[in-house]
């Protein structure tokens, strides 16, 4: 039996990526191929989950194919609430714009578990922002066009005045950035320091186009329900998902997980012993993914690197990196393992 990946997106996802190559006139399933997958399989089990790995992989070959950067936004067109399965009927169904971008942040988990949504508030604005998993490559093409999705979804039929106040992005400036802010009709900032789209709040307050109170708690259920299914598969990916978004602000402890996961501390203890595993395992596999991390893909200092895996300093840090890998950690950032 094949494991599930850890990391994974709802198969009904690219089938708008199809769509959208199909009306450029390019055939999508030898892309599909060449990254392992199969269309056939989204059609007929459009709940599934796929590797997060071959979609990054699908999502690089697709703008190679087209030669466009901007091609995300286009696939956003494509995009219909069904792709989202339950999640795109609920945000069709919640009494206000407001509500539907919460919902969607609360239940991201359903389209895509390899990022962390958050909303921001300020007096004016409220941000959604997509925070990256260290270690997890996501395509800049797939934040663009969730960003386009999330905005279509949001933007009432002839409304001509844009919800969007600005867009902050962590891409680099392209050439030709006229197709974002024709787009999100708002100021985009490349190199940003975070992945955020920012709402006018005033906008958000309008109804919604289908809003039904009734079918919106239905709707909530289902997603609930398919939400809970997914955690429920493996606690250790959970628990580890939390520690990743955690620690670089404090180290977490068992007690705190278990309360974001709402279950008691001794109840975590025994699911993470039925899965051959225990906290301090998985705290210390987050603690070498994250230092890979920071070490391969970023210029950080080791005195930086330590107090954001929440060591007291650089040479507890690299005392621990030589139990871990075997070499000091300056060597592993010059000469890396093949």
């Amino acid at each position: 039996m094949t494991p599930t990946p850890k990391y994974t997106t709802i198969a009904g996802w690219p089938l708008a990526i199809c769509r959208a190559l199909e009306a450029q006139g390019i055939d999508p399933v030898p892309l599909l191929k060449a990254a392992g997958l199969d269309r056939e399989q989204f059609r007929n089990k459009p709940d599934d989950r796929i590797d997060i790995a071959k979609m990054t992989f699908f999502w690089q070959s697709l703008q190679q194919a087209t030669g466009d950067m901007a091609f995300g936004l286009k696939v956003a067109s494509y995009v219909q609430p069904m792709n989202f399965r339950a999640l795109g009927l609920l945000m069709l169904t919640t009494d206000n714009l407001e509500t539907a971008i919460t919902m969607a942040a609360k239940y991201h988990s359903l389209v895509s578990n390899s990022v962390s949504i958050r909303i921001e508030h300020q007096i004016d604005l409220i941000g959604y922002a997509i925070d990256l998993i260290p270690n997890v490559e996501i395509s800049d093409l797939a934040i663009d066009s969730f960003f386009a999705s999330i905005l279509n979804f949001a933007q009432l039929p002839n409304e001509t005045n844009s919800l969007i106040e600005k867009v902050e992005l962590l891409r680099k400036q392209p050439k030709n950035s006229e197709p974002w802010r024709q787009c999100f009709q708002a100021p985009v900032e490349f190199s940003a320091k975070q992945n955020c789209l920012w709402f006018r709040r005033d906008g958000l307050k309008q109804a919604s186009v289908m809003g039904d109170a009734k079918l919106a708690s239905f709707n909530e259920s289902v997603v609930q329900e398919y939400v809970q299914n997914l955690s429920s598969k493996n606690w250790s990916t959970d628990v580890s998902k939390i520690i990743l978004k955690q620690l670089d602000k404090n180290e977490p402890t068992l007690k705190w997980v278990a309360l974001q996961l709402k279950i008691g501390e001794r109840t975590l203890r025994r699911h993470l012993l039925e899965e051959q595993t225990n906290f301090r395992q998985l705290l210390q596999n987050a603690r070498m993914e994250m230092a890979n991390h920071y070490l391969l893909k970023s210029d950080l200092s080791m005195t930086d690197i330590a107090l954001r895996l929440s060591f007291n300093d650089a040479s507890n840090f690299s005392r621990a990196f030589q139990r871990w890998y075997g070499m000091r950690p300056s060597q592993y950032r010059s000469n890396p393992p093949k």
